[in-house]
């Protein structure tokens, strides 16, 4: 499948689907989320090392959301390049988009819901709350340009990424093409939109002081959400048009 084919499945999409698959894209980057919580927690490992290997675990959110077909607006940023090309209106893409997006948020949500109900996050001394609490903090910490600019490099790499899953062709390419892009935006500390829907709906559910929905939205979210659509938009979808 080429770019172009991608951008039609998914602009052909019933606004119910795309709500269905946004769900579950949210979720899925939320277990990813999870996994990485794990992992990097403060156990005597260097830090570099714990952001490399959170990277790495932290990929096999995309690989879900790809091999499930479901819809993840960060990717679908890349509709722009159909846009580029007049093979179809902007008012369409940003349907997509806000359809996709609302259905992220919802499924992000609703398994951070699901996670603290389960009482997983107060296992073994409360470290993993803990965990949760210092990562959503961290998020509501930045300035708005740095989390607008981290924001661009995050979905730079994110939408190369899904490019080369496009490529791809298979399932086995696939998963061999995520992960390298996705662990170097996950080690560097750029921002992703959908999985900041779940760490900081985690951190409110957790009660970290000073983390709240306000907060969330407007320090984090959506900086990083307009940075997302330029990184992937522009520096992969406008940019991978003129030559593919």
């Amino acid at each position: 499948m080429d770019l172009s084919s991608w951008c039609t499945r998914k602009l052909e999409k019933t606004p119910g689907k795309l709500l269905l698959g946004g769900f579950l894209a949210g979720a899925y980057i939320g277990f990813a989320g999870q996994v990485f919580t794990l992992v990097t927690l403060p156990q005597g490992i260097p830090w570099s090392l714990r952001q490399l290997f959170g990277g790495l675990v932290f990929s096999v959110g995309l690989i879900m959301v790809v091999l499930g077909k479901a819809d993840l607006f960060t990717g679908n940023c890349l509709l722009v390049a159909h846009c580029f090309k007049k093979k179809a209106p902007l008012r369409r893409v940003l349907l997509n988009w806000a359809l996709v997006y609302g259905g992220n948020f919802l499924g992000a949500v609703f398994l951070a819901l699901l996670y603290a109900a389960s009482g997983l996050p107060e296992a073994q001394g409360g470290i993993i709350a803990e965990r949760i609490i210092a990562i959503a903090q961290g998020k509501i910490g930045i300035t708005f340009s740095q989390g607008f600019f981290r924001g661009i490099l995050c979905n730079w790499l994110v939408d190369l990424a899904v490019l080369f899953a496009i490529a791809a062709g298979n399932e086995v390419g696939t998963i061999l093409a995520i992960p390298g892009p996705i662990m170097t935006f996950v080690a560097l500390g750029y921002e992703h939109s959908v999985a900041n829907m779940y760490f900081l709906a985690a951190g409110i559910l957790q009660g970290g002081s000073g983390i709240t929905w306000g907060k969330a939205l407007f320090q984090n979210l959506l900086p990083v959400t307009l940075g997302n659509i330029v990184g992937g938009s522009v520096l992969v979808g406008v940019l991978y048009s003129l030559f593919l």
